[in-house]
């Protein structure tokens, strides 16, 4: 390990960490100034699925007390993640010397401490902290069929998997490309823990690509209606409007309507809502507030396509008093 603080060749202390795939996933130490290597770590991967008596350095199977494949005993595998965790937060127990590792961009040792940590954790909410993460690491490093392998043995070996295994493993099949299995994953999880927003909005924009549209409107409009973070709401949002459109061009405006009102506050953030609220109004002939309506959505964004469509069915000033 390189403890320097300073480039060794241009002395710039702007040093940064980041894990690169060569042929194995590699830890490098980076000058950002001149691009000067300063360190490389290839720890040894722990890229097999964990199982209850694996090796932890590497995921292998132990045969009379010593993994077949590092050949170290349970003693020596817990000396070694004590030392990697000694080099990185000497301070902080494994869960959080992943994380720390996690922040400074070492995501290889990273995911060494973090497969400790969902161990050797003494309390239970830091065990499932720590596969979580363990997961989301092997993904991060280029392993994504190790993590979705892993995330599988999560559920599979757990008698009651808990709601942030299913979610885990719904986010692996989702970059995998299985939709229809990570919504079925992100339901199991909400139904253990019906509060995640983000898995809630996740799944809305699954079902959407499955054609399950009314299962996601009323997932993306209870997002909505409840608290979460911008990155959510704009997930459920971008959802809603999808669904807006969808729902006009099956001249389903009951629908519209519904999420349309649903949306609430966040209704102001969106330019397509706010238009599809003007055609509402439109046609029921309160262009008062189509008008108003459709000026605010000018404001978010300057043109849509349906913009036209609400302009045709505001009324225009008649010399007459015949409507037809």
């Amino acid at each position: 390990m390189a403890d320097q603080s300073v480039c060794t060749s241009c002395g710039s202390p702007n040093l940064k960490w980041s894990t690169l795939r060569r042929v194995v996933p590699v830890d490098v130490l980076r000058c950002k100034e001149c691009g000067t290597v300063n360190a490389e770590e290839d720890w040894l991967a722990p890229l097999l699925p964990m199982h209850d008596g694996r090796c932890i350095n590497c995921g292998d199977r132990r045969a009379n007390g010593v993994c077949g494949n590092c050949g170290l005993n349970p003693e020596e595998d817990q000396q070694v993640h004590d030392e990697l965790r000694d080099m990185v937060a000497p301070i902080h127990d494994l869960i959080n010397a992943a994380r720390a590792a996690t922040k400074q961009g070492r995501w290889l040792i990273a995911l060494k401490l973090a497969t400790a940590a969902s161990v050797w954790s003494p309390q239970e909410r830091h065990l499932h902290k720590a596969r979580a993460l363990r997961i989301w690491l092997l993904s991060a490093i280029g392993e994504p069929e190790a993590a979705l392998d892993d995330a599988r043995a999560w559920v599979e070996d757990t008698k009651d998997a808990p709601s942030v295994a299913w979610a885990s493993l719904g986010q692996q099949q989702q970059h995998a490309g299985f939709a229809g299995s990570a919504a079925e994953s992100y339901g199991k999880a909400l139904g253990k823990d019906p509060d995640q927003a983000t898995i809630r909005a996740r799944r809305a924009a699954l079902l959407m690509e499955l054609r399950r549209e009314g299962q996601a409107a009323e997932d993306a409009c209870l997002v909505l209606e409840n608290e979460a973070d911008e990155r959510t709401v704009e997930i459920a949002l971008e959802v809603a409007e999808k669904l807006c459109d969808k729902f006009e061009a099956g001249f389903r405006d009951d629908e519209v309507q519904r999420i349309v009102e649903r949306a609430g506050v966040h209704r102001e953030r969106s330019a397509a809502l706010l238009a599809h609220k003007a055609r509402l109004a439109a046609m029921e002939g309160d262009d008062v507030t189509a008008k108003r309506e459709l000026k605010k959505a000018r404001r978010l964004q300057a043109d849509l396509p349906l913009y036209e469509r609400v302009e045709r069915l505001i009324r225009p000033q008649r010399t007459s008093w015949w409507r037809w």
